[in-house]
């Protein structure tokens, strides 16, 4: 049984479209999970309207607005169901979507090392047109960070889990912030598992100028500790090449500073010799510059 997640918050205008194409789907071996992260609009009786006349389970928890990655957490916990994926509330299925899943999902399920799969996301502007599809042709299986920098594929996916697996991948919380890139969990697997990389597109994506993408800068600089966090493991993953490590612990070293003022502290995280120097080089170089220029 898979259970389809739906993080959201103040979309109840945008959510009958998921529930229409969820309606439409010929395979109804689903539970529709919708987790409301605070909405402060009528997203509680849009919801019971979709339950009053479904012919799928729907459930509708509430939690005080604290971001979606604590709204994921809440939902990991909660499902009971052999698969996990997530849908966003500005998302909505093609027609087929279950039928390609759960055909996808029957050549895993016994694969030890391999945590779900991952379908590629199609991004569409207001007129359908498709802005962004990750370039893949074949079935691939890679860890999250093979599929970038080894297959050279790029772009978002749309991931269903084994839930078992990834119920023991949680975000962390971090007090006052509402935000940490789902790219958290992924580099976390990533030492142990993999993902069965598929072609088809199960999920189609509008993209809108209020959404976790358009705001992504803002929302790592209002939330610093946990994009620190991220980036500062990014920077320590042996996986990922060295060119891109020295782009995150840039990253990591100007957002832990936000909160954390110690160059020794600071420098004690990056576990790479290599990239102590760097950072030391890096910013060595950009006083000397300003110096220079008095």
């Amino acid at each position: 049984m898979l259970t389809l997640f739906t993080p959201t918050y103040n979309r109840a205008a945008l959510l009958p479209t998921l529930f229409e194409s969820l309606k439409k789907q010929s395979n109804k071996k689903f539970e529709w999970l919708i987790v409301d992260d605070g909405s402060t609009d009528n997203t509680r009786e849009v919801i019971r309207s979709f339950i009053e006349i479904s012919d799928f389970k729907i459930i509708y928890l509430y939690q005080e607005n604290q971001g979606k990655h604590i709204a994921i957490n809440t939902a990991i916990n909660y499902c009971s169901t052999q698969y996990f994926g997530t849908v966003d509330s500005d998302d909505y299925l093609k027609d087929d979507a279950i039928e390609i899943i759960y055909e996808k999902l029957e050549k895993i399920w016994h694969e030890k090392n391999i945590i779900g799969i991952a379908s590629p996301l199609e991004m569409v502007d207001s007129k359908k047109n498709i802005l962004a599809r990750p370039n893949i042709f074949a079935e691939v299986t890679a860890t999250p960070i093979e599929i970038g920098y080894t297959y050279k594929i790029y772009g978002e996916f749309t991931l269903v889990y084994k839930t078992e697996i990834i119920k023991k991948y949680q975000y962390p919380h971090f007090p006052g912030e509402k935000f940490i890139q789902e790219s958290f969990i992924t580099n976390r697997f990533d030492k142990e598992y993999k993902l069965l990389h598929i072609p088809e597109s199960v999920v189609i994506g509008e993209y809108r100028d209020d959404g976790l993408t358009a705001q992504r800068k803002q929302l790592l600089i209002n939330n610093p500790k946990g994009a620190a966090l991220v980036f500062c493991e990014k920077m320590n993953n042996p996986n990922i090449p060295f060119p891109a490590r020295k782009k995150f612990v840039k990253n990591y070293w100007d957002f832990e500073s936000i909160n954390n003022p110690s160059f020794i502290s600071k420098l004690h995280k990056i576990k790479n010799l290599r990239l102590k120097f760097f950072i030391i080089y890096y910013f060595s170089s950009k006083k000397i510059n300003i110096l220079l220029k008095k």
